[in-house]
């Protein structure tokens, strides 16, 4: 496996460095299979199957064997699909909607407040299994949830909510950004009826995102063509779906060597900022190793992002998607965080390129900044 990535980037929840395999066969595969699949000439042809070998691929990686990979650009496209479609095709429907979700989930609790109820979490940024199952009434038909919050790194047992879901009727869908490629995903153990992704979150191209789904009780998002069986027009995206196979299977391969070597990372710099007595942690035991959030007292997130992009390190105040907005993170907030504690948050988040001396002259210019 190849990288080229500066190892002071920080910043891997909001896009992963793609890994050079996986350039390379966006690359071949691009070249060689440019006809658009849904031509009936023979190049036309060998792009249908090529796509369709792809897609088994990718579903075999996560054990998926009994629903459909619907493609999409992005992983902010494939839950916009979902609940946009499933609000259409279900127009008396109630979707419950967990507190830490991203934007691209979180946006219907404002655009659709009459149809949308919120799932809390707690200060751990758990969700209580009990309040789902009190929560889940007869006019809740979609729940929408994440894997891995990408803003904390918590992982919920989607799991158990899968269960629960399915024991009472409610199709589910999970944000799968943050945990394919990062934590083990087996979908034949999941029984959700829609699990979204984007491939920059782990190592392949950008705009190579879908949905895979069990149900297709949903209106499209994009209309015109006949792609991907009525639910999604536009030629797709052989290329990009190449390269998150590859990315995929890269990431996997080393699955558990590298979930060892980000918490030892993450160890490490827990136990150095205890030194700091305005830090206060907000990633819990039970989260992926590979990010870390925190809160700086007396200070804002921004200004620390700054001041670290100053020396070379790139860092986030948190989602990339509300970056440059001076409220204190909304998810941080729902924790109980105070509005001055949750505008001095500070997101570190690592992958593949990240070392240990990287790691170790991050926590030297942090160390110098609360000196000035």
């Amino acid at each position: 496996m190849r990288l080229n990535v500066d190892p002071n980037y920080f910043d891997y929840a909001a896009s992963t460095p793609p890994f050079c395999e996986a350039i390379n066969e966006y690359r071949s595969v691009a070249s060689e299979f440019y006809a658009n699949p849904s031509s009936m000439h023979s190049s036309g042809k060998r792009a249908r199957q090529k796509l369709l070998e792809l897609k088994k691929s990718f579903c075999d990686l996560l054990r998926f064997h009994d629903g459909r990979l619907l493609l999409c650009s992005t992983g902010s496209e494939a839950n916009n699909t979902v609940i946009e479609g499933h609000l259409r095709y279900f127009p008396d429907a109630n979707v419950l909607v967990a507190e830490d979700v991203h934007d691209s989930i979180w946006y219907a609790t404002k655009k659709h407040q009459n149809s949308t109820r919120i799932l809390k979490i707690d200060h751990d940024g758990c969700v209580d299994l009990k309040v789902l199952e009190r929560a889940l009434d007869k006019r809740i038909t979609l729940l929408c949830i994440n894997h891995v919050c990408g803003e904390t790194g918590k992982i919920h047992p989607v799991r158990d909510i899968a269960g629960i879901c399915y024991g009472s009727g409610v199709k589910l869908l999970i944000d799968g950004t943050q945990s394919i490629g990062h934590i083990p995903v087996d979908l034949n153990e999941i029984p959700c009826a829609y699990y979204t992704f984007s491939g920059h979150k782990f190592g392949a191209v950008k705009s190579s995102g879908g949905v895979l789904h069990r149900d297709s009780e949903f209106v499209p998002l994009i209309f015109g063509g006949n792609q991907e069986w009525n639910l999604r027009a536009g030629t797709e995206d052989i290329a990009g779906l190449a390269s998150a196979v590859k990315a995929l299977r890269l990431s996997l391969d080393r699955l558990s060597e590298e979930a060892d070597r980000l918490l030892g990372l993450k160890r490490l710099i827990v136990k150095r900022l205890k030194d700091f007595p305005e830090v206060t942690f907000n990633t819990s035991a039970n989260s992926y190793p590979g990010i870390l959030s925190l809160c700086f007292s007396g200070v804002t997130g921004r200004a620390i992002v700054g001041a670290l992009s100053l020396k070379g390190f790139a860092v986030s105040t948190g989602s990339a998607c509300h970056a440059s907005v001076e409220e204190p993170p909304r998810i941080l907030m729902a924790m109980g965080r105070t509005k001055d504690l949750a505008r001095g948050s500070l997101r570190i988040s690592m992958g593949a390129g990240t070392t240990e001396n990287a790691v170790l002259e991050l926590l030297d210019a942090l160390a110098e900044l609360k000196q000035t």
